[in-house]
């Protein structure tokens, strides 16, 4: 009987000393889930991409329900029990890949983000909610990007020709951003890539040499025909996509060059403005002059209009240069004077080079007329001796000289 009291004894004296068991030491253990997604893109067009959807659901629950609801509304969109056969699945190592598509949502999808939501229950446990996200896009079916040029020169540095192959992708921001896209270029002896596409560059680019992602600053240009191809990652794989039209990497460069394009005298004479005690006559194309004055004059004797045409292979922006060409007894026997786009003459006091034999006069693109040409006039005087029965001169040539590309073709 003591014996009997002593155990009730300490049983209400445990109970006052250690108070009322807890009610969440009392709550059932959660189920255990795992709800994720490494394929959560859906672009049912067709095409073969993404056409589906998939979910993982790993669980030791004996029964799961999924429910799928789109972000930003009201309603469920599908619902449906895991089957037997998916619950069996989730209990081992890799869980069950649950498709979402229209099949299973009965029906397509519109654009936008969706939660898919599992809830798994097992006896003598607390339900479990996990969920992950489904990206819907209804982008058109995935075509062959088509390059911007035919031939694209990566060893070149000036302006007028393409130096790194572009394509426009045309992938929306969905795709992009959960489609992980990628593209490669394949050639005729070698291949590049893949490399992941820059969702910030509606462009693909490839300059020929190393990667995207480096500016292409390592490596050779290796000349050849290529295609672009894109890679899509689909069902945790690689998959081939489509296929651009060919294109050329040349491996050729420009330097500069330079080219004088050269006429006759008379060829390139408009009108005689001034002849002032002086004879001047034509001969194979060259104007003669002969100076007939016996007091000294500070005028020109002989002053003709001339109009050359400025070579089209100029390269834009650099100077241009007229060389004339002839014989005179003195340097200072030539000069010239330009005509400007508006019309106004100016003289010119500073030459690129004047001697005997030749006069080159700078020409600044401000001064060439919008039709490509450049007009001015040749002067002619004499500073011999006045009645000297010599005092001649001749302008054989006028030409033009200006800056070109020359191209050095490595392929």
């Amino acid at each position: 009987m003591r014996r009997i009291l002593t155990l009730l004894c300490a049983a209400a004296l445990g109970v006052s000393v250690l108070g009322g068991v807890p009610a969440a030491a009392l709550a059932l253990e959660p189920t255990a889930l795992t709800v994720t997604s490494d394929d959560p893109l859906l672009n049912e067009n067709g095409d073969g991409f993404w056409e589906s959807a998939t979910v993982s659901v790993l669980t030791a629950a004996g029964a799961a329900r999924w429910v799928l609801t789109k972000d930003g509304q009201d309603g469920t969109v599908a619902e449906a029990d895991l089957t037997t056969e998916q619950i069996n699945r989730a209990h081992g190592p890799y869980g069950a890949l649950l498709p979402v598509n229209s099949t299973t949502a009965g029906g397509p999808l519109a654009a936008g983000t969706y939660t898919f939501a599992v809830t798994a229950t097992d006896t003598g446990r607390a339900p479990t909610t996990k969920t992950t996200k489904i990206y819907v896009s209804t982008a058109p079916p995935l075509t062959a990007p088509r390059p911007d040029a035919a031939v694209f020169y990566p060893n070149d540095h000036y302006p007028g020709v393409v130096h790194e192959a572009t394509f426009r992708h045309g992938l929306d921001p969905t795709i992009l951003a959960w489609g992980n896209v990628a593209f490669e270029m394949l050639g005729d002896t070698a291949d590049f890539g893949p490399w992941p596409v820059d969702p910030r560059d509606p462009l693909l680019r490839w300059n020929g040499r190393g990667s995207p992602q480096t500016g292409g600053a390592a490596g050779q240009s290796h000349p050849g025909t290529y295609r672009l191809r894109l890679v899509v990652g689909d069902d945790r794989q690689r998959v081939p996509g489509p296929l651009s039209a060919p294109f050329r990497l040349s491996a050729g460069y420009r330097g500069f060059g330079e080219r004088t394009v050269t006429r006759k005298a008379n060829a390139t004479r408009t009108t005689t403005l001034t002849q002032r005690n002086a004879r001047v006559r034509i001969a194979n194309g060259s104007l003669h002059y002969r100076a007939l004055n016996t007091d000294w004059r500070r005028e020109p004797l002989v002053r003709t209009a001339h109009r050359v045409r400025v070579p089209r292979d100029r390269v834009a922006g650099t100077q241009v240069f007229v060389v004339v060409r002839g014989r005179w007894q003195w340097p200072q026997d030539p000069d010239a004077e330009i005509v400007t786009p508006d019309g106004r003459v100016r003289n010119i006091d500073l030459f690129a080079a004047l001697n005997k034999r030749s006069m080159i006069l700078s020409i600044p693109p401000r001064l060439i007329h919008p039709d490509g040409t450049v007009r001015f006039r040749l002067l002619w005087s004499s500073l011999g001796v006045t009645g000297d029965p010599h005092r001649t001169g001749r302008t054989d040539t006028v030409g033009v000289r200006v800056s070109t590309y020359e191209w050095h073709d490595l392929d």
